[in-house]
């Protein structure tokens, strides 16, 4: 962080001490998950690089990446049924599997996830294992709902307070899938969020806690960071926190690999937590939301901020 911007944040916080040093450290925490990949510093460069090597493949028929999502695009394939297959690709959890990797590693990765998009062959069927339920960004919804407007084709979603819904997707080896109404074999969205919650909750073993600051706190579902965000719809990750926050959190999810919990007992929580959502929106990719949340009486809500 340059000396301007040191001091302009210092004139903006005032004698706010702990939201200045909240702000160095996210730049550290920023560097040290980007720096081991120069080559793909963000999801769009990751995205970029794959779009181009599917379109060498004479059975990929069309790329089209998402306007509003730089981790995501559209695959259309020919398949051995002389059907195409349209396919929603989601590189988020490709660039968390190969940050911290050498090259020929990084780059062996990068063929599996490619040999799976283009050897797939089955049709889109519905694997209630693996169904989740995201936070994702609102804005989102709009190009995955299909241009006809045919009802059985829109995502499977549920609205939350300020900029995100809950995106119900299939949380496969190689990449997220968003689900349609046509995908689920008639269950109800009761169903569909009850498998979900339960999938989510299977994941509990592999969620990890690490202090970014005195107060503040960074989880993320290890292996599967793309889908952290999901463990704020679970009641098990809430009883977790309890024990150790007995005064309650604050919530921040500007990214969309990681839940960052604050400590209400924290001297200036909230400036804090907007503090370092702010920092992230300004410098960094893959952004999720722009709120600070808590939960009251078993739902996520956004907090008033003053």
């Amino acid at each position: 962080m340059n000396d301007f911007r040191m001091h302009s944040l210092r004139d903006y916080f005032g004698t706010i001490t702990r939201a200045a040093v909240a702000l160095i450290s996210l730049s550290g925490f920023a560097a040290t998950a980007y720096s081991d990949t120069p080559k793909f510093e963000d999801v769009a460069a990751l995205r970029a690089e794959v779009i181009s090597r599917l379109k060498t493949d004479n059975r990929i028929k069309d790329t089209t990446p998402d306007p509003a999502d730089p981790a995501r695009f559209t695959v259309t394939r020919a398949r051995s049924t002389g059907k195409d297959l349209e396919l929603q690709v989601d590189v988020t959890n490709l660039l968390g599997r190969i940050r911290d990797l050498p090259t020929s590693e990084a780059e062996t990765e990068i063929q599996r996830f490619l040999r799976v998009i283009v050897l797939s062959d089955t049709e889109n069927g519905f694997d209630a294992s693996h169904l989740i339920a995201n936070i994702r960004p609102r804005e989102h919804l709009d190009p995955l709902k299909p241009k006809d407007a045919s009802a059985g084709k829109q995502p499977v979603y549920e609205d939350l307070p300020g900029d995100v819904v809950i995106l119900y997707q299939i949380d496969a080896t190689e990449a997220l899938a968003s689900v349609t109404f046509s995908d689920v074999e008639g269950r109800s969205l009761a169903e569909l969020r009850e498998l979900a919650l339960e999938n989510i909750n299977g994941q509990m073993q592999q969620v990890r806690q690490s202090e970014f600051l005195e107060g503040i706190f960074v989880f993320t579902i290890e292996g599967d960071e793309a889908i952290s965000p999901a463990l704020l719809l679970t009641d098990k990750f809430w009883a977790l926190l309890g024990p150790q926050f007995p005064e309650g959190v604050l919530i921040a999810i500007p990214r969309r690999d990681a839940i960052f919990v604050f400590d209400k007992r924290l001297p200036n929580a909230i400036q804090i937590a907007r503090a370092l959502i702010d920092k992230v929106f300004k410098d960094e990719p893959d952004l999720l939301s722009e709120y600070v949340f808590e939960r009251r009486d078993g739902k996520l809500l956004v907090v008033a901020e003053h």
